[in-house]
């Protein structure tokens, strides 16, 4: 049997070397996927479930590491990096013993094209998409690993603290806060025009850090909604009547949004469809979002997710209001016409 040599003991058979390889590849697989589920994951709809009695031990475990998330994010890269160093050098010893030296280079090909693919590209593409189930599913094993690596979280700690000693950093405010920029502001003349609207719209950009969520966004009494039984000609009625584009969809129980209706994906349905209920498969998913967020979180929220709309709840997951995207741009430029705005309307900036 081919074997690779263990330093110090008995050679290690390639097949052993193989399994171990694998199980590196996955665990950094695994830590690399939790990384990107532990930033794409929904703690509204975290909340919702462990009230509703699906979540248990687990949904408790994430969301106590959705609370230190800078802490847990770094497990993960500390795991990602330890086990894809490891997998790297046991592959670069089996193909230099088996093949010499001078096939360092096919060790080089292997590596990047295994760790690229399996402990990257897959597993944060998987948490991407299903972030609440697979990081429910991972929450066990995440919080022992944490558990295991704290030594070395600790010791980085204080590496860091170290070097913010040695540059000086630890002297400073860190931050640059409203204070510091409307003083920078006032330290320059402004002598009117554009320059007093753009001292305006960096006021009402810093307001916002004091901005609640439920105060932004719109009551669900005062929504356009649909239920699961709104036929499709109804939708686009509700839709041209009302100018929204997207509507919520609610049930007759206490579950909250089931998603929302893009009508758009209504225009193209053939007009026999139009008596019956919107095709389940065009109801979208609807973001939820946790009140206690700042705008500028739910801003980046809505980018991530590449998404316009999303609807806010409270710390029990119950819904409060809709808010948009367009609601938080106009919250700091003003109102902004779009094409359901009456022509002759001219909208001032509040």
């Amino acid at each position: 049997m081919t074997t690779v040599p263990q330093t110090g003991g008995a050679p290690l058979p390639l097949a052993q070397v193989m399994v171990i390889g694998a199980v590196c590849l996955g665990v950094a697989g695994f830590f690399s996927g939790t990384e990107t589920g532990v930033m794409s994951v929904s703690r509204a709809r975290v909340r919702r479930m462990l009230r509703a009695g699906h979540a248990g031990r687990s949904g408790r475990l994430l969301e106590k590491m959705l609370d230190s998330v800078e802490d847990t994010i770094l497990s993960c890269l500390i795991g990602t990096n330890l086990f894809n160093v490891v997998f790297s050098a046991l592959v670069t010893m089996a193909v230099t013993v088996r093949l010499g030296p001078e096939r360092e280079w096919l060790a080089v090909v292997m590596v990047s094209v295994l760790v690229i693919l399996f402990s990257e590209i897959l597993p944060k593409v998987m948490y991407r998409e299903f972030p609440e189930r697979l990081m429910l599913a991972s929450a066990m094993p995440l919080a022992t690993a944490k558990f295991l690596l704290w030594p070395v979280r600790k010791l980085l700690g204080l590496y860091s603290a170290a070097w913010r000693g040695v540059l000086g950093a630890g002297h400073q405010d860190g931050g640059f806060d409203r204070r510091s920029l409307a003083a920078l502001l006032l330290s320059y003349t402004v002598p009117g025009g554009h320059e007093e609207r753009f001292t305006r719209l960096v006021d009402r950009f810093l307001k916002l850090a004091g901005r609640n969520l439920t105060d932004m966004a719109k009551p669900l009494d005062e929504l356009v909604t649909v239920t699961p039984r709104t036929t499709v000609g109804a939708c686009l009625e509700m839709a041209a009547r009302s100018g929204f584009s997207r509507l919520p969809v609610f049930g007759s129980g206490p579950e909250g949004p089931l998603g929302y209706v893009l009508v758009r994906d209504l225009l193209f349905l053939p007009p026999e469809d139009h008596a019956h209920p919107v095709p389940r498969p065009l109801w979208r998913d609807i973001l939820l979002v946790d009140a206690r967020m700042s705008p500028y979180e739910l801003f980046e929220e809505l980018r991530t997710q590449q998404d316009q709309l999303a609807m806010v709840t409270d710390p029990d997951g119950h819904a409060r209001g809709m808010i948009t995207l367009e609601d938080l741009i106009e919250t700091v430029v003003g109102s902004i016409n779009d094409e359901f705005d009456p022509v002759n309307e001219t909208k001032e900036a509040s």
